[in-house]
């Protein structure tokens, strides 16, 4: 059997693929109730019912260059000659989440998308991904003769770009207490909840610290002023970094959002000033104003993406 896996700072995502490379029977598990990727990786065998695991592939996020992957918002730790050894695999394949994410983009159907800003983009030319959850994902992908080569980096863990005098003000009250904002400091869940801090010491109001999940759930259902300033100031950031990964890239054919926070504020996304921050680079602009952006709703991107790996 083949095993495909995507490993996120909260969630442990698992699937079966099957004969015509599709994931089968996905399963999402809880990190925190396993002490390691071995542990979950046997409860998930255990509950589909199989155990002869030849091939697995898993996108994790941190780096996946080395033997050693540490997840950079979760706790496992592992060796991949180890975990090949202790299941006796034919084959191991481990790439960064974003990677696997982005190799899914080409599977993807009109179900799985919604178009936040339309463009005639540039057909052939790259496709950019981003996305924030846990953390925050960058990858891409390169055309190369019929097919695509993903781009395996590690871009969340760029210098944020501060724009105007907000974005300074908020990157100034971060670096005190952080010593260096990266962008996935801002564009994440834990992001979410340093803005908010950030925006009410700025204001110089009093709050009750508050989860990533309750300070959207405040903006969209009841119109919280500072909530909404958070959500506002986040999509900024979000089309600042998606424009400068798409000028990086050459990625004038596209930009796809996926993570988990996106398909929560969608609507909120399209009327926001996020497209107007990615477009505003100077002379690149009418370039820029031709890009696309969609938001990725499709439930397993990274399981697709990691089985059209380990098919090829």
């Amino acid at each position: 059997m083949r095993l495909v896996g995507d490993i996120g700072g909260t969630n442990a995502r698992f699937a079966w693929i099957d004969d015509k490379g599709d994931p089968q029977s996905p399963m999402t598990l809880p990190v925190r109730e396993y002490a390691t990727i071995g542990d979950a990786m046997r409860d998930f065998m255990t509950r589909t019912d199989c155990r002869d695991l030849r091939e697995f592939a898993v996108a994790v996020a941190c780096p996946a260059m080395a033997d050693t992957i540490k997840f950079t918002n979760n706790p496992w730790v592992f060796s991949k000659d180890a975990l090949n050894a202790e299941f006796g695999l034919d084959r191991l394949v481990v790439v960064n989440d974003f990677t696997g994410l982005a190799m899914s983009v080409p599977y993807l159907g009109d179900e799985d998308l919604i178009t936040l800003f339309d463009g005639p983009g540039r057909p052939g030319l790259p496709l950019a991904v981003i996305g924030a959850g846990t953390g925050l994902g960058v990858s891409g992908l390169l055309p190369h003769d019929g097919h695509w080569i993903p781009v395996q980096g590690e871009g969340g863990h760029v210098t944020l770009p501060a724009v105007d005098d907000l974005d300074y003000e908020i990157v100034k009250f971060l670096t005190a207490e952080l010593g260096r904002v990266s962008a996935e400091r801002i564009l994440s869940g834990m992001g979410i909840e340093n803005l908010y801090r950030a925006l009410a010491a700025i204001d110089g109001v009093d709050v009750t610290p508050l989860t990533a999940a309750e300070v959207v759930d405040r903006a969209m259902t009841q119109n919280d002023p500072l909530c909404l300033k958070v959500l506002d100031r986040f999509c900024l950031f979000m089309g600042g970094v998606a424009g400068d990964l798409v000028l990086t890239l050459g990625a004038f054919d596209g930009v796809f959002i996926g993570g988990g926070i996106g398909p929560r504020i969608a609507d909120y996304m399209k009327q926001s000033g996020l497209k107007d921050r990615m477009i505003a680079k100077g002379r690149f602009h009418d370039l820029m104003n031709d890009v696309p952006v969609r938001l990725m709703t499709a439930k397993y991107p990274a399981l697709i993406g990691c089985a059209k790996i380990l098919s090829a």
